[in-house]
């Protein structure tokens, strides 16, 4: 085999941060881009109201405003240069999805893609979308755990239809970075994009516009996107009851938990193991803030007891009033 020819150095201060038609990336705008990007939701409501959970999902998203941001990143970054958000493509009608019968022949024996592989490519998929996003918690956790979350929950309470795992790991993809419906439909087909577009909000309504929806329109969507929901929703619960936000008052959990219970009732016959998961959280769980224990959902949660104490991030319990917590070590 021949050796690889290595490209030869290249003088400091003599390179080319233009963005080239197809290959090269601007790596110095880009690191500004990255390390400026809005925090968003942790589970979902990403840039919606700031929740940074499904309502509140995501820290650091690709689709955040960028502050410091030259004309070439912005391109690449499908934002114009005075720092605007370009439209996502709605186009919701998959252009052409790939047939059952096609993906039966992949899926059959010796006929190519199992569904291992299936769901393997999927998360690969979406964690390359992901990749520069982080969880609002103080540890910034990789935004990627969220969605294997999800769709860990659904697996582990009895779904085994791929489908629907496929799209818990995608449920965000849509709604929180520059990825359509149509790109899910070619990839993996317009089932997996159907649920996906049933559990994206629209990115035009403001972030109690988006909560409202959600449970307006829950009643109408499919099984299999309810049951997305119930997962989504009880990651990111036991996420704030474990460790808030940073700069969560205990009045925002609180209103989260609240909201999220209405969303989850409505859902709840689509996955009843998953359902049950849900109300015996909101009828335990506590969190701390500012060195004191509150019930995440004011109106069903019961005393609180030891039990419920060691599920809170033992940094949290430690904490007295005005402590700031701080984030664990990072090593590579």
């Amino acid at each position: 085999m021949s050796p690889i020819a290595l490209p030869s150095p290249v003088p400091a201060g003599a390179i080319d941060l233009s963005l080239d038609k197809e290959t090269r990336v601007p790596m110095a705008p880009l690191r500004r881009i990255i390390h400026d990007l809005d925090e968003h939701e942790y589970n979902h409501d990403h840039n919606h109201d700031d929740d940074g959970y499904d309502d509140g999902h995501d820290v650091g998203s690709s689709r955040g405003r960028a502050r410091t941001l030259d004309t070439s990143a912005a391109r690449w970054l499908g934002e114009s240069a005075d720092g605007t958000r370009t439209p996502r493509p709605k186009t919701l009608t998959p252009s052409p999805p790939p047939s059952r019968a096609h993906s039966a022949a992949r899926a059959g024996p010796g006929g190519g893609e199992g569904e291992l592989a299936v769901l393997l490519r999927t998360i690969d998929f979406a964690a390359r979308k992901h990749q520069c996003q982080r969880r609002k918690d103080v540890d910034q956790t990789p935004y990627i755990n969220h969605p294997i979350a999800v769709a860990n929950f659904l697996s582990s309470t009895g779904i085994t239809d791929v489908r629907v795992l496929q799209a818990a790991v995608l449920h965000d993809t849509v709604e929180d970075t520059m990825t359509t419906v149509d790109e899910i439909a070619q990839a993996f087909g317009a089932d997996v994009a159907r649920i996906v577009d049933e559990c994206s909000d629209d990115p035009a309504m403001s972030g109690p516009q988006r909560k409202a929806e959600q449970v307006r329109t829950a009643p109408t969507r499919s099984r299999e996107a309810q049951m997305v929901k119930l997962a989504d929703k009880l990651h990111n619960l036991e996420s704030i009851r474990r460790s808030p936000p940073v700069g969560w008052s205990v009045r925002r959990v609180q209103a989260y938990f609240v909201w999220a219970k209405q969303v989850t009732d409505i859902c709840a016959l689509a996955h009843p193991p998953l359902a049950a998961r849900l109300q015996e959280l909101y009828e335990t769980a506590y969190t701390r803030v500012n060195g004191a224990y509150y019930p995440c959902h004011p109106d069903v949660c019961g005393p609180l007891t030891e039990t419920e104490k060691m599920r809170i991030d033992d940094r949290l319990r430690d904490c007295k009033a005005g402590d700031q917590i701080r984030p664990n070590p990072i090593f590579f």
